[in-house]
C-alpha cells in the first residue's frame, strides 16, 4: 500500500481535499462521503475498514464540509467534478489499485467515476445509489435541496430521518438508530445551508431508462450493487436496473431495509457480501487491461 499516511490534505483545482485512512490492510477501499448534514463516517464504512486485509481511504467531498466560503457553482456537473476529485486523490497517494465504495450521493459518485474509466480502479461497491430511472418523470432530486430546507425545520429532518428507516423492534437497531438520529439533528444544527452545493441527479443529460442503461453498459471494472427492498429513495427497481446493464455485475437487495438502515443500524450483512464480493476480485481484475491510454474522468 502507498500513501501510508494517517490522514492529510490533497490540494486538486482550488479545493483542499481531506482525506482520513481508516484500518491497515494492504488493499484500499476509497470511500467519499460529505461533511456536516451527514455522516462523516458511518459504521459501515468503520467496519469495513476492520476487514481484515483492507484500508479504507475517506475523502470528504469538495462543498460540503459546512465551511462559509464561496466555491462556484457547478450546477448538474458536481458528481462529475467528485469523480475527478477522487480519481486525483488516489492518483496523488499512489492508490494504482483500489476498490472505490459508496453509499447514497457517494455512491452516485462511484457510477460516474466508473464510466470515466481512471487507471487505479479495479472495482466498484455501490450502496444505496444506482442511478435513478427516467421513465416515471423527471429525474428526483438527490436529497440535497431536502437537507438544506431541513436546517431551519426540525419537523421536516424528522419527517426526512424516518423516512430513510424501514420499521424494526431489533433492540441493536433501535438503539443504533437513536444514536444515528442525534448525531443527524446535530449536524444540521452546525449546517448552514447556503454552504451546501446544489446537486441533482446522477448522469444528467440522459433521458431514458433505456439510456441510462445504454451508458452503465460502458462500465467494464467488477460491480456490486446493494440495496434496501423497502428503500423509497433508491428503489430496488434502480437497483436492479443498473445491476442488469453492467456485464457481469452482482446485485444483493436486503429484506426490512431503509435507504440508511445498511448504513448505520445493521450493517453486517452488507459487510459481508461486500467482502465476498472482493475476495474473486483481484483475480477478476487481471484481465482487465490498465487503460494506459486512457485519462482520469472526464
Amino acid at each position: 500500500m502507498s500513501g501510508r499516511g494517517r490522514s492529510g490534505v490533497v490540494p486538486v483545482e482550488g479545493a483542499g481535499l481531506r482525506w482520513r485512512r481508516l484500518g491497515h490492510g494492504a488493499r484500499t477501499v476509497v470511500a467519499a462521503h460529505q461533511g456536516p448534514g451527514g455522516p462523516p463516517r458511518p459504521l459501515w464504512l468503520r467496519m469495513l475498514a476492520e476487514v481484515p486485509g483492507l484500508n479504507v481511504l475517506s475523502l470528504e467531498l469538495r462543498g460540503t464540509d459546512g465551511s462559509p466560503r464561496a466555491h462556484e457553482d457547478l450546477g448538474d456537473r458536481w458528481y462529475e467534478r467528485w469523480a475527478m476529485d477522487v480519481a486525483r486523490v488516489a492518483e496523488v497517494l499512489g492508490e494504482t489499485g483500489y476498490v472505490y465504495a459508496g453509499a447514497s450521493h457517494g455512491a452516485v459518485v462511484g457510477w460516474h467515476l466508473a464510466l470515466g474509466r481512471p487507471p487505479g480502479l479495479r472495482a466498484l461497491v455501490s450502496v444505496v445509489g444506482a442511478p435513478h430511472g427516467r421513465d416515471a418523470g423527471p429525474g428526483r432530486s438527490s436529497g440535497w435541496e431536502q437537507r438544506r430546507a431541513a436546517v431551519h425545520d426540525r419537523r421536516l429532518a424528522e419527517e426526512i430521518f424516518a423516512s430513510m428507516r424501514s420499521p424494526t423492534s431489533d433492540p441493536l437497531r433501535l438503539r443504533r438508530r437513536a444514536q444515528a438520529r442525534e448525531r443527524y439533528l446535530k449536524s444540521l444544527d452546525a449546517l448552514d445551508p447556503e454552504t451546501l452545493p446544489r446537486a441533482g441527479v446522477a448522469l444528467p443529460h440522459l433521458r431514458t431508462d433505456a439510456e441510462v442503461a445504454g451508458e452503465l453498459r460502458r462500465v467494464d471494472v467488477p460491480v456490486l450493487v446493494a440495496g434496501g427492498m423497502q428503500d423509497r429513495l433508491c428503489r430496488p427497481e434502480d437497483n436492479l436496473r443498473a445491476a442488469s446493464a453492467v456485464p457481469g455485475a452482482r446485485l444483493v437487495l436486503f429484506q426490512d431495509h431503509g435507504h440508511s438502515t445498511l448504513l448505520d443500524e445493521e450493517p453486517e450483512p452488507l459487510i459481508d457480501q461486500i467482502r465476498l464480493f472482493l475476495s474473486p476480485t483481484d483475480a477478476k481484475s487481471n484481465d482487465r487491461p490498465d487503460h494506459e491510454e486512457s485519462s482520469p474522468c472526464p
